[in-house]
């Protein structure tokens, strides 16, 4: 029951604010620990702040969790379009998928950036792409999908850690299969030629169709090879894209917290600010207390003197 009870209290961190998520988790350790519950302590302590981009998607998971059935669905229509495809049929469906996919992941991002927005939180580029990611991946796989059903990542994911997209889902056609000589028949068999025996001509024209059959095959190589090395060139450009995407992710997030100790400083000083004030104020307060109990003594001082009889 009293494990119960930490894993309860641990799952409440994920709906508090990120610059709260830190203060509430280590006074829950520190309260599980005083009761006697040292593991359930030792767990909630191991618990990472997500950043704002899986908190965002921690919310939208906890206020809008009907809203992630169409990601979802649209995620086991891709995987097993994918499938299809990698047998070789199927392409219009895996494009389709694809589509329906890239739509849900949408819809739920802008909903997501709401959702920051609502608390505070710029909706930056690399936010927006992270978000995306993460929901990218849910559709990639059951698992991420579990992950982000329950509400408690404590990181973005990639959907490159939960599934492959196969060449067709960059729009790609499957790749025609080379046509190898012989195998295409011609209205006459093999052994129809003349009834003469073979002329010189007939074998001419026998090599020039052997030919023809070798250039078609070698043009079909040369396409596939193009194919190839544009596919190479997407990839090579995708990954490099994706490094700096990455990158951009990571400098967001030390900016990100850079401005977080420059509000928490901000807010320090505006504190300090507020006791000088007051400090001030009632010194003002003070000094003009002063200053009227100095009059009453000088006025008192005059009285007192006036009644003193003159000497004579």
């Amino acid at each position: 029951m009293r494990r119960l009870a930490g894993a309860q209290a641990g799952d409440e961190l994920f709906g508090l604010a990120p610059e709260e998520f830190v203060a509430a988790r280590d006074e829950l350790a520190r309260r599980l620990k005083r009761e006697g519950d040292a593991e359930a302590a030792a767990r909630v302590k191991a618990l990472r702040r997500p950043p704002v981009s899986a908190w965002a998607v921690n919310r939208l998971a906890r206020e809008q969790g009907p809203a992630l059935a169409p990601l979802l669905a649209a995620g086991e229509r891709l995987r097993a379009a994918t499938q299809a495809a990698l047998a070789g049929e199927g392409a219009a469906e895996l494009r389709a998928a694809a589509k329906a996919e890239r739509e849900a992941v949408a819809g739920l991002v802008r909903a997501a950036l709401e959702l920051l927005g609502e608390a505070g939180h710029p909706a930056t580029d690399a936010t927006r792409d992270r978000v995306a990611a993460t929901l990218h991946a849910a559709a990639a796989s059951p698992e991420a999908a579990e992950l982000v059903r329950h509400g408690r990542l404590t990181a973005d994911l990639d959907p490159s850690g939960f599934g492959t997209t196969p060449e067709a889902a960059f729009g790609d056609e499957p790749a025609p299969k080379a046509r190898t000589a012989g195998r295409r028949p011609g209205r006459r068999g093999a052994g129809s030629g003349p009834a003469r025996g073979t002329t010189r001509g007939g074998r001419e024209a026998g090599d020039g169709g052997a030919g023809g059959n070798g250039d078609r095959a070698a043009a079909t190589e040369d396409d596939l090879a193009a194919r190839r090395a544009r596919r190479a060139a997407a990839v090579a450009a995708r990954d490099d894209a994706r490094k700096r995407a990455r990158l951009a992710a990571d400098q967001a997030v030390l900016a990100t917290r850079h401005a977080e100790r420059l509000g928490r400083l901000a807010d320090q000083a505006e504190r300090e600010a507020g006791r000088a004030r007051s400090t001030a104020a009632a010194a003002i307060e003070a000094a003009s207390e002063a200053r009227e109990r100095a009059t009453r003594a000088a006025r008192e001082l005059r009285e007192a003197e006036d009644r003193i009889p003159a000497d004579h």
